[in-house]
């Protein structure tokens, strides 16, 4: 990979987490708050608006999670150290914090269904939290196909190493 596109995948990594700071320390108590006083003058929630700002805390401590691997590993492509063992744990590291958001979201998808869509009338809502979902399935599942894309890869490098 050559080192303009390194720089530019780690300007976008640093981008995108301190988007995702941002969003952790303005928008969700804003959106807590929001919640908390009612969303709409003529209805209230009952929603607790500390459980709903953990929730956005932790999806966006996943995301910060998936960052932090997708670091290393881009600095292991630059070394030219992607075919080996410590690879395969940065990978799980980044299906495992894809696999919790999306376990977050889906019980953020339950919640708000059950709970807060009665009151809110706000189908829109639930079919975003749905999309997220799904995509985030996709995501998860996209990564553990790119690990045994990696793991091929490996081996094959490997054989090619005995041989030479």
């Amino acid at each position: 990979m050559t080192r303009p596109a390194v720089v530019a995948l780690r300007a976008v990594i640093i981008l995108l987490g301190l988007g995702v700071l941002v969003g952790q320390a303005l928008l969700v108590p804003a959106l807590g708050t929001a919640l908390a006083e009612g969303v709409f003058a003529e209805q209230r929630t009952s929603a607790p608006p500390l459980p709903l700002a953990l929730v956005g805390i932790a999806l966006g401590l996943c995301i910060e999670v998936a960052l932090v691997a997708a670091w290393v590993l881009l600095g292991m492509v630059s070394r030219d150290a992607i075919f080996s063992e410590r690879a395969f744990r940065w990978v799980d590291v980044i299906i495992g914090a894809g696999a919790a958001a999306t376990l977050v979201l889906l019980a953020l998808d339950v919640y708000w269904y059950l709970v807060l869509e009665p009151r809110l009338d706000a189908p829109g809502i639930i079919l975003v939290l749905s999309a997220g979902v799904a995509l985030g399935v996709t995501f998860v599942l996209f990564m553990a196909v790119m690990r045994g894309l990696l793991r091929a890869a490996t081996t094959m490098r490997g054989e090619l190493a005995e041989v030479v």
